[in-house]
């Protein structure tokens, strides 16, 4: 499998560790031998930092899998038909994945991913044996931490590369690799791979049982003075609350509602207890001076990227005009997400509508990612990787083989969205709220491709996608067929 994966080993991380963020505390170490690394508590922790910057790269969440490549598959923008304005986002829109261009997109997000992976194994293979370098349970977090960051990756190439779930699970999918290795891995089932990925999200729970977050919360601000902030900011780690919910992604995923169900709900307890509170209403919407746009308390994990605003320039600022933005279809707004109100539970006094869409002329633009004035503050870093509401959706439609029985958490949800009830729950409501609450997030497709469902892409049906494998079923990338 891939040459130039097995081949390299990205632990420095050059280009990216150069602008990192302090409360990563990650140093360069292109010039560190990987086995001095291997030798501390710090340097373990300084590789594991290293893959969580990295996956800031555009090949996964800085770019393809967040905000841009993913969300035009999901039908999330209303694509152009001018080629000089859009170019070869006409054809992915049109999901015609064999194009160079995008075969060359599909090896980069591939190779990306597993190279990634390959760095978790190297921290996963060498820190039983030196669990005595570590202090203060740091080992338990490091290994779980990297445990669940093995998962995460191959779950997302899973549901980019893998075949529909819910009709094909025993169809061939991706490798799982668990340990280094420069023999190909076989391509494993699209079950066996999922298993995999709950096998190692379950370990990874485990190891977290004393995450800091449970009891001291999320500690992202401040610092405690001569001590190291590793185990401080934890909505910026795979934590264990955000551990649980990938767990309840991927049994979703899976079509275990009662895992995925289980999973939620314990998620959903920390909107209570104050760990993971809802945004408070003053910080989104009336007339903040700041407005917290990514509803930042929400965030179960996110990257941190001191480049974020760089998002909101490249796609989505309609000053970019008469290049592309990337912005919703006006009548799936107006008439859907944000209209119709009682029949499609869609309001513009949402607070998702009010905090992230400024009208621009007759088209609103998207505004999630644009600069808060304090930009150096965490949150105006923050990518959202998981956030709450996925989980109280989630487990609407878990609950039991009646999704009207979900409605409870869907209202839940609402209530803390300032928009009234839905009097029940339908599959097609279902879609709306998960619009409402992921967009932008790169989501959609994989919601689609679970549902077996057709892309949404505007009010009238005869423009949305219909579901196919032809959709659904991204080829294998070339740098993996060609070496097998």
């Amino acid at each position: 499998m891939m040459k130039k994966i097995l081949y390299t080993m990205i632990l420095a991380c050059v280009a990216l560790l150069a602008s990192c963020d302090s409360w990563l505390e990650v140093k360069p170490y292109d010039k560190i031998s990987e086995d001095e690394l291997l030798k501390s508590e710090e340097g373990y922790q300084k590789m594991l930092n290293g893959i969580y910057i990295d996956l800031n790269s555009e090949a996964l969440y800085g770019k393809s899998l967040s905000v841009e490549m993913i969300e035009v598959m999901g039908g999330a923008y209303a694509i152009g038909s001018e080629t000089s304005v859009w170019g070869n986002y006409k054809d992915l829109d049109s999901y015609k994945y064999g194009t160079d261009y995008w075969r060359d997109r599909m090896d980069q997000t591939w190779n990306k991913a597993y190279a990634l992976i390959l760095n978790c194994n190297k921290i996963l293979e060498n820190i039983d044996a030196n669990q005595h370098l570590f202090t203060n349970g740091n080992y338990y977090v490091v290994k779980g931490e990297a445990m669940a960051l093995r998962a995460m990756l191959h779950f997302d190439m899973l549901r980019l590369f893998g075949p529909v779930y819910s009709k094909d699970s025993d169809k061939s999918a991706i490798p799982y690799y668990t340990k280094q290795t420069n023999t190909p891995e076989p391509l494993l089932s699209a079950q066996d791979a999922a298993s995999n990925v709950v096998a190692d999200l379950e370990e990874a729970r485990t190891l977290l049982a004393n995450d800091p977050v449970k009891t001291e919360g999320t500690l992202m601000s401040g610092s405690i003075s001569g001590t190291s902030n590793f185990m401080r900011y934890r909505a910026l780690r795979l934590n264990y609350y955000a551990v649980e919910a990938l767990l309840a992604r991927a049994y979703m995923y899976m079509g275990d509602k009662a895992n995925a169900f289980k999973y939620a709900t314990d998620v959903i307890k920390t909107a209570d207890n104050g760990t993971f509170p809802f945004v408070d209403k003053n910080l989104v919407v009336g007339s903040p001076e700041d407005p917290d746009r990514i509803f930042s308390s929400e965030v179960l994990f996110a990257l941190t990227n001191t480049s974020r605003g760089n998002i909101f320039k490249n796609y989505f600022d309609p000053s970019r005009l008469p290049n592309y933005v990337f912005r919703m279809d006006n009548g799936l707004m107006t008439k859907i997400v944000y209209g119709g109100a009682v029949k499609t539970g869609g309001y513009q006094d949402d607070y998702r509508y009010r905090a992230n869409w400024v009208a621009t002329g007759s088209n609103s633009y998207f505004y999630k990612y644009k600069d808060m004035v304090a930009n150096g503050s965490i949150q105006n870093t923050m990518i959202p990787m998981i956030r709450l509401g996925e989980m109280f959706l989630i487990a609407a439609e878990s609950q039991s083989a009646n999704l009207a029985n979900g409605v409870q958490y869907v209202n839940a949800l609402r209530r803390n969205r300032g928009v009234a009830n839905l009097q029940t729950l339908t599959p097609d409501l279902l879609k709306y709220e998960y619009i409402r609450e992921l967009y932008g997030e790169g989501q959609l497709f994989y919601l689609y491709k679970r549902l077996y469902s057709d892309i949404i892409k505007s009010s009238s049906s005869s423009k949305n996608t219909k579901a196919s494998d032809l959709v659904f079923v991204v080829p294998l990338p070339d740098s993996e067929t060609d070496n097998r």
